[in-house]
């Protein structure tokens, strides 16, 4: 493993469970490799916008005649380079509201780009970006185990080509479970770092 991306999606930054447990996983990597290059991306502080109709054109048709289309394309083409580039994803993903963030929302709306990272062939959908192994750090205040939430992540990052997923949680933190659950992900990490 020589590059990492990180993307954050939290907004209630370092007191954030899933923000913790990033950075207990870049610990833990960093750890095994001491060179490893991170790219930290904070979905809330860079944010991606969301789709108007202008946005649209420039992300699903390449228009790109207006400066917010440019942008949009621009801003695009850049974070499926990062993809691209790295050996392994490690995703913040608190649970709001029973599901994902809207700054990730926002961001896979930006990756999912026909022709470039996935395309219909005759069997349906094929994703068209490299395999790089995810890491869903998945943060709760209740228990909930794998659902609805679990589901749409595997689907839409298969999409693009995204398979091999594990999802890591620090569930029941407000369950007043927080150091048990921290303790249990930390150990998560540490085996999962040993397999890679």
């Amino acid at each position: 493993i020589k590059r990492v991306l990180v993307l954050r999606n939290a907004v209630t930054g370092a007191a954030s469970f899933s923000n913790k447990g990033i950075n207990i996983t870049l610990q833990a990597l960093k750890e095994a490799y001491p060179a490893l290059e991170v790219i930290d991306r904070d979905l809330t502080v860079k944010q991606v916008p969301i789709l108007p109709e202008e946005i649209v054109g420039a992300i699903q048709q390449f228009k790109v005649e207006t400066e917010v289309q440019k942008r949009a394309d621009a801003l695009a083409t850049e974070l499926i380079e990062e993809i691209k580039s790295v050996d392994l994803i490690v995703i913040g993903l608190p649970r709001y509201n029973f599901g994902a963030p809207a700054t990730f929302k926002a961001y896979i709306d930006f990756i999912c780009r026909p022709g470039v990272s996935f395309k219909y062939g005759a069997n349906g959908p094929e994703g068209l970006l490299p395999n790089v192994p995810v890491w869903g750090v998945m943060s709760a205040g209740g228990l909930y185990g794998e659902d609805q939430y679990h589901k749409w992540l595997n689907v839409v990052l298969s999409f693009v080509g995204l398979k091999t997923i594990k999802f890591l949680p620090i569930e029941g933190v407000g369950m007043g479970k927080a150091e048990e659950a921290l303790a249990t992900f930390s150990a998560s990490v540490a085996t999962s770092v040993k397999e890679l």
